[in-house]
């Protein structure tokens, strides 16, 4: 069993999608378009209807909202990067804030680990943990 995280967007998961793909250096797979499936406006046609985001041995999915639909972002869920290179983790922690937001810095905890937590300019909680 793998779990898999399913991100939804309100009309910009291609942007995030290009963005995550090049902090992870991931691989985009599986993009299909609700134009390609659905009968939608045209301006809902190019909306990314499912795609696949491969970095590592790690998959995220990725889709816009259906059309008419909201997406609301809460605080109950992050995103948590384990990592045991602290240049990368730093890099990677420094790439998710441009635009969001530092939630608490990335600093040398006291489980021994470089830690910090960020919500993306997506408005998608991460937590960063490199074992160092």
């Amino acid at each position: 069993m793998k779990l898999i995280p399913y991100l939804s967007f309100p009309g910009n998961c291609e942007e995030a999608l290009n963005h995550y793909r090049k902090i992870f250096d991931g691989t985009i797979s599986d993009l299909s378009r609700f134009g390609d499936t659905f009968p939608v406006a045209d301006d809902q046609k190019n909306r990314v209807m499912h795609a696949r985001l491969a970095f590592g041995d790690n998959m995220l999915m990725f889709s816009d909202n259906m059309p008419g639909a909201t997406v609301d972002f809460g605080n109950g869920i992050s995103l948590s990067l384990g990592l045991t290179d602290e240049a990368t983790a730093r890099s990677v922690f420094g790439q998710l804030a441009e635009g969001g937001k530092v939630t608490m810095p990335m600093e040398k905890q006291f489980w021994g680990a470089l830690f910090g937590q960020v919500k993306d300019r997506y408005g998608i909680n991460w937590m960063i943990n490199c074992e160092v």
